[in-house]
């Protein structure tokens, strides 16, 4: 059985696991390790993976644990969810398939076309279960509004997208239809366009 999947994979460097896992892969060039418990698939030159709607495609990809859980991905990676409207552009990915969890820890560039949203940072966790983003350091993410681009700056911003809701931490600024708002902790509704500061806070409001 195992010399049957090395030779799939030899000959046309792309399988699917099972209908149940919802896993493809493929690269122009690839090799496998199938020592038991160090079950291991590289793939480079044309790398990609599919899970459900979520696409990864990068300069080199590893897939390995029990039934391919774990993806690390390095070299212009690019993750791709048509279904949750998500795409981000980066240099290294991590994809547990397990927890369902997206780690980054490299500058990247998020785009939500669901809620209006785009960001830059250098960390992220996505948890996609969860629709739960956490990015950090010098995070910039923007919103269209119908009062025009809102500019959300900190070190740390969640970003909810089940609730469309954001919480700025550290130098946490915002600056929105003429307005600028400062403060320690400030929380964004997203859906009404309401802004909560907290902590020492500041402003520049004009008119």
């Amino acid at each position: 059985m195992k010399k049957a999947i090395l030779a799939i994979l030899m000959l046309s460097a792309a399988i699917s696991i099972s209908a149940a896992d919802q896993i493809t892969f493929s690269g122009n060039e690839s090799s496998i390790v199938l020592r038991d418990g160090r079950e291991s698939v590289a793939l480079s030159s044309g790398a990609s993976v599919s899970v459900g709607s979520l696409s990864i495609t990068a300069d080199s990809i590893t897939l390995s644990g029990s039934g391919w859980t774990r993806v690390e991905c390095t070299g212009n990676a690019s993750i791709q969810d048509a279904e949750r409207g998500i795409s981000i552009d980066t240099s290294s990915v991590f994809y547990d398939r397990t927890e369902e969890r997206i780690l980054i820890s490299s500058w990247f560039e998020i785009d939500d076309t669901v809620n209006a949203v785009s960001a830059t940072g250098a960390y992220l966790e996505y948890r996609l279960n969860e629709e739960h983003l956490q990015m950090d350091k010098s995070v910039t993410l923007l919103k269209d509004t119908d009062s025009g681009i809102m500019r959300c700056r900190a070190e740390s911003v969640v970003f909810s997208r089940a609730d469309n809701t954001l919480e700025l931490r550290g130098d946490a600024s915002v600056y929105w239809d003429g307005d600028e708002y400062g403060a320690e902790v400030i929380r964004v509704d997203l859906n009404t366009d309401s802004i909560i500061l907290e902590g020492r806070i500041r402003g520049n409001i004009n008119g």
